[in-house]
């Protein structure tokens, strides 16, 4: 017997018996599943749980529900029914992003027993708490009633090992060997043995001891006396384990999961987690407003930026999102942490640490590497691992590399932090050779895109949907492409990195930076802007043809502050007219454009990060009226939207009175980005420019939105100084009064213009 049919066999030895693999969601769900927009969410790293409103996982094997670790799916059921009737949801929220609160009512009594239970007599408090490893799953219960109930409590679960990009629609045609569930006393655990030669294991524990389990399924049995109480807890553990170095056993006799002491409660635990919480917001600039739901949309972004963090090496950076992004991304986690400088700028030190160490080393037309290159996307499930996809260490992005060189000047302008300006000497320098040798495929002076695998994606900009570059009459625009931001981000990139580099000691390359961001300011505004509409093109395709659409990406030439006042202006009127301007937002395409579509992911919604580059860019160049205008509109959309956090995107239909905006059925949420908005477009309209280095902050004509009248920051740090400021607001002027300052000395400049 060789080693691989010794080590299958070992599974057996294990009292596992094969079954057949389940349907890949693609075949169980044919129609596409358009119901996120009432799901809880959370988030630990790069692990979280998506379920319905009442904290199940169902339809079972649904492509939008599940517990997922590291791009695996552990669980893909979870079904709780008391007296074989799911229970009634009153109410459902979530705390901090790593635990859900639902409210439930049970329904009747078993069939045969008399009348059933009154309605709301028993209620049923169900809390989840997420770990990076797994799962609490506490039902709380309690009879109100006047009479005894009696309760059948029934949870049935499953678990399909789905990689992420199947859960996605991908359609694999294979799989690793599956086991029927190894049943114990008090314990259910599932077993898959992977075609990456991997062991992933989820387990179930049960405390009180079930009256029984059958199949998939515990069963309790419950007498409650009137106003007595009782709890369930299951505890989910996920694990991953090389095939070659199994246990003897795939069960221990410990019900306590890895991340909890000995005897230590749920209760206790989910203590320190709060505290944990806790330290973070205290390590945060706080702000507080006259407006209490403004308030309390800046603690949801605040407690998602703490539950997307994740671990890197050494190093902590920010997944991109819930469900689908819970990963390191290049584009995603450097805007993120660009946007959450005055936050907290330990984020964009983890990040910039972790893309240094990712940063591309060779060609490999695989994944598109290319020296120097900054990784886009990093993947670790089954798929990655044994190939069939090109998203385990994947550079299919244009815009991470040069937005690399942005986030580390903007970085050191905050935090004057020369010992990580020094460490990053050498990735710099990478960046930059990348930018000047590989950017420019046809030597025509600008930056173009084109993908190397067939695996990899056909846009590689921020709308990287494969219909998101057309021209006007819908006819798909060719690589290699030039998007018009792109240019942008790298003539920015070129002007900062001029910077950098003088401080680091080469007065001759930064001369050569300054001179290729001139060109390139120029080269932009030759080549893309439509005289006749008084606006730039979004792209250039492979025959330097203009899409000459309406689009929001010039608003990001606002940004990078690549064009000159007239052209702004310009910008600013097209992006705030009707046609882009929806009431919530900047739509990304007008609905004057035929291709347009309020309900398309690129083709017209409304994407909250996109408008804070521009709203950030437009305070830049002066326009404080119109960034406040669309931090106004997308506070007012958040309304809609549970515990007041934005979401990744929603659909770009026209405000009318009366109206609320329209949801994007599978839009991620939390979503770093959109978490970040509110905070980058107040810096901004604050009128924040730090200079760390220098010892100075200078405040700029700040401005407060409408619907604030005073804003207290405190704790701001600018380099190794904290300040606690206030702004006031009266009619059009809004004043700033500095309360106090700490730590080293700071100049604080004040301009109102």
């Amino acid at each position: 017997m060789n080693d691989a049919s010794a080590e299958e066999a070992k599974l057996e030895d294990m009292g596992l018996r094969p079954t057949a693999a389940p349907p890949e969601p693609r075949f169980r769900y044919t129609e596409p599943h358009l119901s996120n927009v009432e799901s809880l969410a959370l988030i630990r790293g790069r692990t979280f749980f998506v379920s319905d409103r009442s904290g199940n996982l169902m339809p079972p094997g649904a492509p939008h529900v599940g517990l997922f670790r590291e791009d695996t799916r552990y669980l893909s059921q979870i079904e709780l029914l008391v007296n074989g009737f799911p229970p009634s949801v009153l109410s459902a929220t979530t705390e901090g992003a790593y635990a859900n609160r639902v409210e439930l009512t049970v329904k009747g009594s078993l069939p045969g027993e008399g009348l059933d239970i009154p309605v709301n007599t028993v209620f049923v408090h169900r809390e989840q708490i997420l770990e990076s490893e797994g799962l609490h799953d506490i039902l709380q219960i309690q009879n109100f009633h006047s009479e005894r109930a009696h309760l059948v409590v029934e949870i049935t679960y499953e678990s399909d090992f789905m990689d992420i990009f199947q859960v996605r629609g991908i359609i694999r045609g294979k799989s690793g060997r599956y086991f029927e569930p190894l049943i114990t006393g008090t314990k259910m655990t599932f077993v898959y043995e992977g075609l990456d030669d991997r062991v992933r294991i989820t387990a179930l524990s049960f405390d009180p001891t079930p009256a029984r389990i059958s199949g998939h399924t515990a069963r309790w049995e419950l007498d409650l006396e009137p106003r007595s109480r009782t709890q369930i807890t299951s505890t989910i553990v996920t694990q991953v384990l090389a095939r070659c170095s199994l246990p003897s056993g795939l069960t221990s006799s410990s019900t306590v999961p890895p991340w909890m002491s000995e005897h230590e409660k749920v209760e206790e635990h989910e203590e320190k987690l709060h505290l944990c919480l806790i330290s973070w917001e205290k390590d945060c600039t706080k702000f507080r407003s006259s407006n209490e739901i403004f308030n309390k949309m800046l603690g949801t972004s605040l407690r998602d930026f703490y539950s997307l963090q994740i671990p890197e090496g050494p190093y902590t950076t920010i997944a991109a999102g819930v469900p689908w992004f819970a990963a390191l991304f290049g584009r995603d986690s450097l805007i993120s942490s660009f946007q959450t400088l005055a936050l907290n700028p330990s984020l964009t030190r983890g990040t910039l640490r972790s893309l240094a160490a990712r940063q591309g080393q060779v060609e490999c037309a695989d994944n598109d590497e290319e020296p120097g290159k900054i990784l886009h996307e990093l993947r670790c499930g089954e798929m990655t691992a044994t190939g069939e996809v090109a998203f385990g260490k994947n550079y299919g992005s244009v815009d991470a590399t040069p937005l690399f060189i942005i986030l580390l000047s903007e970085y050191f302008k905050w935090t004057g932090d020369r010992e990580l300006l020094e460490e990053m000497r050498s990735p710099l320098s990478a960046a930059l050779n990348w930018l000047i040798e590989y950017g420019d495929m046809d030597r025509d002076g600008l930056i173009e895109y084109r993908r190397k695998t067939d695996k990899g994606l056909l846009n590689q900009g921020w709308k990287d949907s494969g219909d998101a570059m057309a021209h006007s009459d819908g006819t798909l625009a060719q690589a290699p492409i030039a998007l018009i931001e792109e240019q942008g981000y790298v003539a920015d990139a070129f002007r900062r990195a001029a910077v950098l580099t003088r401080l680091l000691g080469d007065p001759g390359q930064a001369d050569l930076l300054t001179m290729r961001s001139n060109e390139l300011m120029q080269k932009l505004d030759q080549s893309f802007w439509l005289a006749e509409e008084e606006y730039y093109a979004m792209a250039l395709d492979c025959d330097k043809r203009t899409l000459s659409v309406m689009s929001s990406n010039p608003g990001h030439l606002l940004f990078t502050h690549s064009i000159n006042d007239q052209r702004a202006r310009h910008v600013v009127a097209k992006l705030m007219a009707r046609g882009l301007f929806s009431g919530w937002g900047i739509r990304t395409l007008s609905e004057q454009e035929q291709t347009y579509n309020p309900m398309s992911y690129h083709r017209g919604s409304v994407w909250p990060h996109d408008n804070s580059l521009i709203a950030f860019g437009m305070a830049g160049y002066g326009y404080k009226q119109e960034a406040s205008a669309i931090l106004s509109a997308l506070f007012e959309a958040s309304l809609h939207f549970r515990e007041y956090r934005l979401p990744e995107l929603f659909c770009g239909n026209q405000r009318h009175h009366r109206d609320d905006p329209v949801q994007y059925p599978v839009s991620c949420s939390p979503q770093a980005w959109a978490s970040g908005t509110p905070i980058v477009i107040l810096t901004a309209l604050l009128g924040l420019k730090p200079d760390a280095s220098g010892g100075e902050l200078s405040i700029v004509n700040p401005r407060l939105p409408e619907f604030l009248t005073f804003l207290e920051v405190r704790d701001l740090s600018v380099g190794k100084s904290w300040l606690d400021l206030d702004f006031i607001r009266q009619g059009d002027r809004t004043s700033c009064r500095v309360v106090s300052r700490r730590g080293e000395e700071l100049a604080i400049n004040m301009t109102y213009r």
